[in-house]
């Protein structure tokens, strides 16, 4: 099951005002590799045990006592504690437009050229340690307080950490960010073709917003991306029915449905029947 992030987590402390995701407060026995999908950039601080980040290059260990900086996108991740407690973290979510409008602000205070890093791990500063422990009240505010506050907090924590001796480092981070420009719509789209992500996501992934994703989609395929990226799944889902043995939950998840009674209501409104009927029908031909 991929876990995606931001979202709502039963039994997990959010940080939201109106739909958006500032924050989460994770608490949690440890857990072993899960892959995971980030739609906004992610700081971690790791408050008990540590995490582990697998990547192609290796395992990057992350005790409790620093902070942890992941760009969007999809990871391999650890939580691991060592003394029958609980992993504790603070998630704090960074969209590419606070980026940019934080870099449109202070940039010219830490010039710096882009560098694409994927992460990068920060000591935690007493100024970083103070800052994490009032962010943690504000989980116990009443919202509708924190709207003007929050966005402004950020650009705090980004100033703390561009005040560490990885500025430079995590300055270029920043700025590759925000220069970042827009993938091929159709390397992204058949890269995650059969990942459970919603268009939303995929615009995320090729740096689009919505709307510029569904308009470059339509210009590129002559049809909306929901309907090509359906048919694709569909026909892979009936090629596996026909030349596999698994079942039919196990193909709609491949397939990259998250839901299966709507997989089998839109491989039937496809085929005409639901995917065992059109599997046993197809068995006696």
């Amino acid at each position: 099951m991929l876990l995606k992030f931001p979202q709502d987590f039963p039994g997990q402390q959010m940080l939201k005002v109106g739909n958006r995701h500032f924050a989460m407060l994770k608490q949690r026995r440890m857990a072993e590799k899960r892959r995971i999908f980030l739609r906004e950039h992610t700081l971690i601080f790791v408050l008990n045990g540590y995490k582990l980040l697998h990547t192609d290059e290796g395992t990057i260990k992350v005790e409790a006592g620093s902070v942890f900086f992941v760009r969007k996108g999809f990871h391999i991740l650890s939580d691991i504690v060592e003394d029958g407690t609980d992993f504790k973290s603070l998630l704090i979510y960074l969209s590419d437009d606070h980026i940019s409008k934080f870099l449109h602000k202070y940039g010219d205070q830490f010039p710096a050229p882009p560098q694409n890093t994927a992460q990068m791990v920060f000591p935690l500063t007493p100024s970083l340690e103070t800052f994490s422990q009032q962010f943690m009240q504000y989980f116990s505010a009443a919202p509708s307080t924190l709207g003007p506050l929050l966005p402004l907090k950020l650009f705090e924590l980004l100033l703390l950490l561009l005040a560490t001796p990885q500025q430079t480092a995590f300055a270029g981070l920043l700025q590759d960010i925000a220069a970042a420009p827009s993938l091929d719509i159709e390397w992204v789209v058949r890269r995650h073709l059969f990942e459970p992500l919603g268009l939303d996501e995929l615009a995320k992934l090729s740096n689009r917003s919505l709307a510029a994703f569904k308009r470059d989609f339509q210009r590129h395929f002559q049809t909306s991306p929901r309907k090509w990226i359906t048919t694709q799944r569909l026909a892979y889902a009936h090629k596996l029915l026909l030349n596999s043995d698994k079942q039919v939950a196990e193909i709609g998840l491949e397939c990259g449905f998250e839901h299966i009674p709507h997989f089998i209501s839109l491989f039937r409104q496809q085929y005409g029947l639901t995917p065992q009927a059109f599997r046993a029908k197809s068995a006696t031909i």
